[in-house]
């Protein structure tokens, strides 16, 4: 069948003059059976190589089956990029409270607790899988329409999770001001390291700090952790997240010269 892409945009600011800024959303698909994959780049606003990496995919996928669904979504923090300074490093927090811009997603593990509770031993995977990220997606939107308490940089990482929480693989382009080419993956991943090619992989073990790798797979990490031991045999729920660090700012080739 052949491949659609379809483009739209969500605004998650506005500028001083009130014109809205917006993040770009690509869905690319084949309509075939697979897996989800949602990828992102450039959440600190200085790290932009990863949007170059979303454009080569997406000319590179439109010539493609996609068996599955893609999302795409580069550039997805314009407020952190339009605060960018040089080589500098403006554009990872917000300016206002100094926050982090990729540690305001949302997980709750007692909600992942109660929910395992509920599980019974006929559920299928399937099932469990779509009532576990019916209710992730609306705790998210429920976080997202709190009337107080919610800065920019959570507002735009609710905002973000939205689309992340359906995935089922979630990759979240990165950049250091000097680094070598690495990879976060959680543990219960490690044999998935020889997959990517990179150089060096750092393991995560299931503990939340706020970075979007970890509210995709923590929640699900604990519900097979505890459904494991409620019922006394493995769940596999497939689902993965990971940090891709493609090394230091400030390269960028459009050309892709090897």
């Amino acid at each position: 069948m052949p491949t659609t892409i379809t483009k739209s945009h969500i605004s998650v600011a506005q500028n001083a003059s009130g014109r809205h800024l917006n993040v770009p959303i690509y869905e690319i698909s084949s309509q075939l059976d697979g897996p989800h994959v949602y990828i992102q780049s450039s959440i600190h606003g200085s790290e932009v190589q990863g949007n170059v990496v979303i454009y080569h995919l997406v000319r590179a996928l439109k010539e493609l089956t996609i068996h599955g669904k893609i999302t795409l979504v580069p550039n997805c923090n314009p407020v952190g990029t339009n605060i960018k300074a040089g080589e500098y490093t403006l554009g990872r927090f917000d300016p206002v409270n100094g926050t982090n811009w990729n540690r305001g997603y949302y997980y709750d593990e007692e909600s992942v607790i109660d929910f395992a509770d509920t599980v019974t031993a006929q559920d299928s995977i399937e099932d469990i899988r779509r009532a576990f990220k019916a209710q992730t997606l609306s705790q998210i939107q429920q976080k997202q329409q709190q009337p107080w308490g919610l800065g920019l940089a959570q507002q735009l990482n609710l905002t973000l999770q939205s689309f992340a929480c359906q995935a089922d693989i979630v990759l979240d382009l990165h950049n250091g001001p000097v680094s070598s080419r690495h990879i976060y993956i959680p543990e219960y991943l490690a044999h998935q390291a020889a997959q990517f090619s990179m150089p060096h992989v750092i393991l995560i073990p299931n503990h939340f700090a706020g970075a979007l790798d970890e509210a995709s797979f923590c929640p699900w990490w604990t519900l097979s952790e505890h459904l494991t031991t409620r019922f006394g045999r493995p769940y596999g729920f497939n689902i993965e997240a990971y940090t891709l660090e493609m090394g230091s700012q400030e390269i960028i080739d459009l050309l892709m010269r090897n």
